[in-house]
């Protein structure tokens, strides 16, 4: 679909976040842990309202969310140039199954293999993200990387600030 920088509803640029994060299974996870920046690859499938779950054996990204709960998940395709790509910047809060022993149970409701959830159960932990604002980038076919942002069911547009290189 080709947007040239038109506005779209809440419930359109909804449905476009969904099918997108729908279409993919992995991502790069960022977190802040010792007043550091740090990004993990990550495999999440999608829940709820946009609630994003994310299972894993371990890792400091725990420890990260334990101290600062404020995440950002990026989805996108293979950078075709520097103009041409589709993405989803998620921000939100994370919680973890180790605080949280019902997040289990609640992937599992979500979760596209849970049977393999489940025979994983005592060596899986589950991160659950809860999207505040949602940043949505498709400029594959005209390469117009107006963005549309998605926060409390209100849609902003962002136009690209993109200089010329010299």
């Amino acid at each position: 679909m080709n947007m040239h920088g038109r506005k779209m509803s809440p419930m359109e640029l909804r449905d476009h976040i969904i099918s997108f994060l729908k279409e993919h299974k992995s991502g790069s996870l960022a977190t802040y842990l010792d007043g550091r920046p740090r990004c993990s690859p990550i495999q999440y499938f999608v829940g709820n309202e946009m609630d994003i779950y994310i299972l894993s054996a371990g890792g400091d990204k725990f420890k990260a969310i334990e101290e600062n709960p404020d995440v950002c998940l990026l989805v996108n395709t293979e950078y075709i140039n520097f103009r041409k790509i589709k993405g989803v910047q998620v921000f939100g809060k994370a919680t973890t199954s180790i605080k949280n022993r019902t997040l289990f149970e609640e992937a599992l409701k979500y979760s596209p293999e849970p049977y393999l959830l489940e025979m994983n159960r005592e060596s899986l932990k589950v991160i659950k993200i809860i999207p505040s604002k949602i940043v949505y980038l498709d400029s594959l076919e005209s390469g117009d990387r107006t963005k549309q942002i998605l926060e409390h069911d209100r849609v902003t547009i962002k136009e690209d600030e993109l200089t010329p290189v010299h």
